[in-house]
């Protein structure tokens, strides 16, 4: 995609502009639009987003700060894409990604990125010295084309090490590339609540290689478990609808809507009984669940639940259910039995402060509440661990995490079958299980930070409260929302919904290991479980 990059007179350009200007009156000078939110009046709009990436092996330490970014339609008009200057540095950028910028566009081609540089500095020998700038800004040659309702994403690669001529001057060497068809297992989706899109990290690399268009307010997030046919699921609780993204394409293939219920915001996604993928939406705003016919795009059904329902979880799998030291015959036999015919269904219901337990009856297809078990204050996220049997309940407003007995839910046992993890700390916004390591890593919101503990052992009995055995902290980014640990159980995935990035956190060392850029503040996180 990248020509070349050429730097400008703005003297001479400007003396030119000028005269003809005082000559025409009118007709002067090349305009540069502020760009409105949706594009120009009457003309479809796409979104642009343009990433900074530093060479892993920049050796010289360059600062400079950008003032502006602008991009050139095919008529010559300039529009602003920029909110705010971003001051760069080589080394602190080394291999990394920043988002520069992100814009909507009316549809069309555009054939310049145009980069304002206000000032820049090296250091050498420990002092720091200013550069001489261009003469006028920098010019890059593309070839962009903006299609409506799509994203399109721009990646610069900053060669640091050559952008200074002749000793004095700085002339910053880039390259540009866009996004290509990457694999699917490697890839990890964020929502984007203010952006109206999801961004696309390649985990391998870690950096983000797409960004994808949806509806408005994208929130809750869930993948697709059928292999031969993967799909990403994105609830829009703007729009009322969920989005599915073709995660060979990075493209929205199906836009659908949801009738019967209002403000949607968890999703999960389970099998049904002939192999097809049912997806089970929150809807907050009319205290209900949808059920969705992923092979049909159709809501089959509506079920009442209680009261500001936020999150979604379901039963995985059975056939991975077998004895261990979470789990005796009797505990198994009774899931296993269960399972047969039935799979439960877990809705965190955040203003009634309770869960509820939704039974599918995989015969006849049929959906209802079986129990509805109260937890702690302002509940809104959850995980399954099917080797313990347990469901772990996040309480935003309590420093107690509520511990739900699976078995002791199928044997009746009501809420008797909840239990509490006490002093946790208040403001968990998120959970994720790890089986192998007997370890729960609890996301607090405040201070931003990961808390690793043990939970407690088989034969504690359910109803009691225990304290957590805490093994760790990692501190992430601001305001933390949501987690999910990759496929290998070797990184965690962290959204900061305050500092709008992606914090990945290497569970072996618990240091920070990268940080990615994604777009306004982010929500929901998913990647396929293989």
């Amino acid at each position: 995609m990248l020509r070349n990059v050429r730097f400008f007179n703005t003297a001479v350009l400007g003396g030119l502009i000028a005269v003809l200007c005082a000559v025409l009156l009118t007709a002067g000078c090349v305009p540069v639009r502020e760009g409105a939110a949706r594009g120009a009046p009457g003309r479809p709009a796409g979104q642009i987003d343009l990433f900074l990436r530093g060479d892993e092996t920049a050796s010289v330490d360059i600062s400079f700060e950008l003032a502006g970014i602008e991009v050139m339609a095919e008529d010559g008009a300039y529009t602003k894409i920029m909110e705010r200057p971003v001051s760069i540095n080589s080394i602190a950028v080394r291999g990394r990604q920043v988002l520069l910028a992100e814009k909507r566009l009316p549809e069309g081609r555009y054939r310049k990125i145009r980069l304002v540089v206000q000032r820049a500095s090296i250091s050498k020998k420990g002092k720091r010295a200013s550069l001489a700038l261009p003469p006028g800004g920098i010019e890059i040659d593309v070839n962009i084309t903006v299609r409506r309702g799509r994203n399109t994403s721009i990646f610069l690669s900053w060669n640091a090490d050559a952008s200074v001529a002749g000793g004095y001057m700085f002339r910053p060497s880039f390259s540009v590339s866009g996004q290509v068809p990457e694999l699917s297992s490697l890839l990890v989706y964020v929502t984007n609540e203010d952006s109206d899109n999801v961004s696309v990290i390649n985990r391998q690399l870690g950096e983000v290689v797409a960004t994808v268009s949806v509806g408005s307010r994208p929130r809750g997030i869930a993948v697709g478990l059928r292999r031969e046919r993967l799909r990403v699921y994105v609830v829009n609780s703007g729009s009322n609808s969920i989005s599915v993204i073709d995660p060979t394409t990075n493209e929205v293939e199906q836009e659908i809507p949801i009738r019967f219920g209002r403000e949607p915001e968890g999703i999960a996604v389970a099998r049904g009984p002939s192999g097809e993928e049912l997806l089970f939406v929150a809807d907050y705003g009319s205290d209900t669940v949808s059920v969705v016919d992923a092979t049909t795009y159709q809501e089959i059904d509506k079920i009442d639940v209680g009261n500001g329902p936020i999150a979604v979880a379901v039963d995985p799998p059975a056939e991975g259910i077998t004895v261990s030291r979470s789990l005796d015959s009797g505990d198994v036999e009774v899931l296993r039995s269960y399972r047969e015919r039935y799979f439960n269904v877990y809705v965190v219901n955040k203003d009634s402060r309770d869960v509820s337990v939704l039974r599918v009856d995989l015969d006849g297809k049929r959906f209802d509440e079986a129990v509805r078990l109260g937890v702690e204050w302002n509940p809104v996220a959850l995980a399954v661990d099917y080797t313990r049997g347990k469901v772990y309940v996040a309480n935003h407003g309590s420093d107690r995490l509520s511990v739900i007995d699976i078995p002791g839910i199928i044997r009746g046992e009501g809420q008797g079958a909840v239990s509490n993890i006490s002093n946790v700390g208040t403001t968990v916004t998120g959970i994720v299980v790890d089986p192998v390591f007997d370890r729960l890593y609890l996301l607090r919101e405040v201070p931003g930070e990961v808390m690793i503990i043990r939970p407690f052992p088989r034969d504690y009995a359910a109803g009691d409260t225990t304290m957590p055995l805490v093994t760790g902290v990692v501190e992430v980014g601001t305001a933390p929302r949501s987690m999910v640990m990759d496929p290998e159980a070797r990184r965690l995935y962290v959204v900061n919904r305050g500092s709008n990035n992606v914090t990945v956190v290497d569970k072996t060392s618990r240091e920070v290991v990268e940080v990615i850029p994604v777009g306004k503040r982010p929500y929901g996180i998913a990647m396929f479980p293989y």
